[in-house]
């Protein structure tokens, strides 16, 4: 079959999809399904989520390690639960998005046809609704994307968390993500990162995270702003893959990181860092160097997802689904339940640790999967707790074994 039929027939496939799949209203809808109704993918959420983005520049660095354009750039989409009504504009999808960041990681290319017949998704959420101002000022949860990914692919995270109470940043990582269009500039790009130095770029996002740390603190304090009286001091840090990894830099180099959570990512370039926030390791498949626990003086836990993939912590997964099968629900709807499962125990960990709560965290009951398991690894926290000392061990001399070869 030549590749122009193969697009028009998938296009059909999608449009018959979008207007069959869900033919009642989301309101009724019980469970985690993903519900796609009059062209708005509903999402389970506590309270209405709102959206809005932010283009920041920090002037005390220039752009990035290869090109010097200036300050450096960056973009910040906002999720806050907030006061809407049937007004507002819902948040555009943007599957082109996905098709980049598909074409980026798989030297795939999507049929234009595919990406055009997704394009009048929404999500339901309200494009520039107000915060809500009765729950008072709301901890700060940064989010940080994987290299060559973006944003627009964890909306279902960065919503489901803010819908339980957070403001929540998520940081467009100029030449890490797949583009940025920064105001009245011309897009940037992802630009590769060297295989001899993996970790290279770490040290630019974690200075991307506390940048937007110091700046919205400061803002919170600033009658003329937004965000005045609406951030407290509360702050977490969560990130999938780079992003994780940028986490636990940021941890060790600030005091105002309260609580950090990886999305199975690689630790570069850890030897000397400290870590004495909480900190929850979530691993898709199996556990891996989880000798990074050396490292953290304070409570650690392990996590594992063992049907997942590196990619199931992102809504890259569903669009995905959507193009290849979108007549079948079934698998669309399991690669999605698996992320609010992840956004769920994840938003659990920060109600736990930006809280009050001085005991060790429990994941929620409600998570639907059958294949996650949970420890806590401890060998360092000065609390009494019953270690393993043949585990603790053990990676000791994993990581002196790698550190020596």
């Amino acid at each position: 079959m030549n590749p122009e039929r193969l697009a028009k027939l998938l296009s059909v496939a999608i449009v018959f999809f979008l207007a069959t799949s869900k033919v009642q209203s989301c309101e009724s809808e019980t469970g985690n399904n993903l519900c796609i109704h009059q062209q708005t993918i509903s999402l389970p959420l506590k309270q209405p989520v709102g959206s809005f983005v932010v283009h920041l520049e920090d002037h005390s660095r220039n752009d990035h390690r290869t090109i010097d354009l200036g300050p450096r750039q960056l973009g910040v989409r906002f999720f806050y639960p907030a006061v809407v009504d049937n007004k507002e504009t819902k948040l555009a999808a943007l599957p082109d998005k996905f098709a980049r960041v598909n074409q980026l990681i798989f030297d795939e290319v999507i049929a234009p046809p595919a990406i055009e017949k997704l394009k009048p998704l929404n999500w339901n959420i309200a494009e520039g609704a107000e915060i809500d101002d009765s729950l008072g000022a709301l901890p700060l949860i940064i989010l940080s994307h994987g290299y060559y990914l973006n944003p627009e692919l964890f909306v279902i995270t960065a919503s489901y968390i803010a819908s339980r109470g957070f403001l929540v940043a998520s940081i467009n990582h100029t030449f890490g993500s797949s583009h940025y269009a920064p105001p009245d500039s011309e897009t940037k790009l992802t630009i590769e990162l060297p295989q001899d130095n993996l970790g290279i770029d770490l040290a630019m996002w974690t200075a991307d995270q506390l940048f937007v740390i110091e700046h919205l603190q400061q803002h919170s304090q600033k009658p003329e702003s937004v965000f005045y009286n609406k951030i407290s001091e509360k702050v977490g840090i969560i990130g999938h893959s780079y992003g994780g990894a940028a986490a636990f830099h940021s941890a060790a180099l600030s005091d105002k990181v309260d609580a950090i959570i990886n999305l199975d990512g690689t630790i570069f370039n850890r030897k000397g860092l400290i870590i004495k926030q909480p900190f929850m390791y979530v691993h898709a498949y199996e556990e891996y160097f989880s000798e990074v626990f050396l490292n953290v003086k304070n409570k650690g836990y392990v996590a594992i997802f063992e049907d997942l993939n590196h990619l199931s912590f992102t809504d890259f997964v569903v669009f995905k689904e959507m193009i290849q099968q979108p007549q079948s629900t079934l698998q669309r709807d399991n690669k999605f339940k698996a992320i609010v499962d992840v956004a769920n125990l994840s938003t659990g960990f920060f109600e736990h640790h930006l809280g009050n709560n001085k005991g060790y965290f429990k994941p929620p009951t409600s998570l639907s999967r059958e294949d996650f398991s949970f420890k806590v690894f401890d060998c360092n926290s000065e609390e009494l707790w019953p270690k393993s000392p043949m585990l603790c061990a053990y990676y000791e001399l994993k990581d002196w074994l790698t550190q020596l070869f």
